[in-house]
């Protein structure tokens, strides 16, 4: 299953969609159409209630009548009556973003993203003023539908709900400034992230570790590594986070930069205004654009 978070614009509403084959539909005027249960029930069009916390109730029933060829032209999207959101409820969910680690690592580790900044599919990214070095990093990102605390790979693996393409934009230039400092590049990472476009259910993706990945930047196509190519599994991951601290339904988890996924590990730059499209195989590309951002206001008292 293949499901979207959009922002339908002549609602002003937020709204839980299904993609197939490239096209949209509202899960709402599905039910309605269909004549499910659900559709009246007072707020199962929250993405974080209809897909987290009630497991993605009904939501199989209508894929399934899409996949048979049952598509209301009524309940479809059309390009330009909604904006694309990132798909997990970014008010609710902590993002945790893993690390590259060499192979011979004895642990994953992780740092805390900035949830609130999670950005939809097809956004123009502003970077911090001054910086001269934009960049993105390629990863893969997991939803998770239930609570974990010192879990097993396994018990990690099934509190999956789906996994969407995550792109980790990175201020290079404010990165490199904070590292020469010992300290954290919070100001290189945090202004924003994207995740997207869409949410791929396990079931639907099978297993991780053999997708392919692919950059491209305008009309120049970098390839990149296989998903699995990582020191731990994301599970592995998910459960070590969890014997540090508590994960609980809704948060994203970044599982990690895939080998040669940033401009910088290919030796190559992205200047503003580059349309920056990352891929992974069965679950799709993601597109931003980065461009120069304002000038800070002052902020110390004079």
């Amino acid at each position: 299953m293949r499901i979207a978070h959009v922002f339908q614009l002549a609602t002003s509403t937020p709204i839980v969609a299904l993609e197939r084959d490239s096209a949209l539909y509202d899960v709402a005027e599905l039910e309605r159409r269909f004549g499910t249960r659900l559709a009246d029930i007072p707020g199962v069009s929250d993405f974080h209630t209809r897909v987290v916390a009630l497991r993605c109730a009904g939501l199989h029933a209508l894929d399934d009548r899409l996949l048979s060829g049952d598509r209301p032209a009524s309940a479809q999207l059309l390009p330009g009556t909604f904006l694309w959101l990132a798909p997990c409820a970014t008010d609710r969910a902590a993002y945790v973003q893993l690390g590259p680690c060499a192979r011979d690592a004895e642990r994953p580790w992780y740092r805390f993203g900035n949830s609130r900044a999670l950005q939809g599919h097809a956004a123009a990214i502003p970077f911090p003023a001054l910086e001269d070095e934009p960049d993105y990093e390629l990863n893969l990102a997991a939803l998770l539908c239930e609570d974990l605390r010192r879990a097993t790979p396994e018990e990690a693996e099934r509190a999956i709900a789906g996994y969407a393409v995550l792109n980790d934009w990175t201020a290079r230039g404010l990165e490199a400034q904070a590292l020469a400092k010992g300290m954290p590049p919070s100001d290189a990472k945090d202004f924003a992230t994207q995740l997207g476009p869409v949410l791929v259910t396990p079931d639907e993706l099978g297993p991780i570790d053999v997708l392919r990945t692919q950059v491209r930047v305008d009309a120049e196509v970098r390839l990149c590594s296989r998903i699995g190519e990582w020191a731990f599994s994301l599970a592995e991951a998910i459960a070590c986070v969890s014997d540090r601290i508590e994960l609980r339904a809704g948060d994203v988890i970044g599982a990690g930069r895939v080998v040669g996924g940033s401009a910088r590990c290919a030796g190559r730059r992205v200047p503003y205004g580059a349309r920056v499209e990352l891929m992974i195989e069965r679950i799709g590309w993601l597109a931003g654009k980065p461009v120069c951002g304002p000038e800070p206001l002052p902020w110390r008292r004079r």
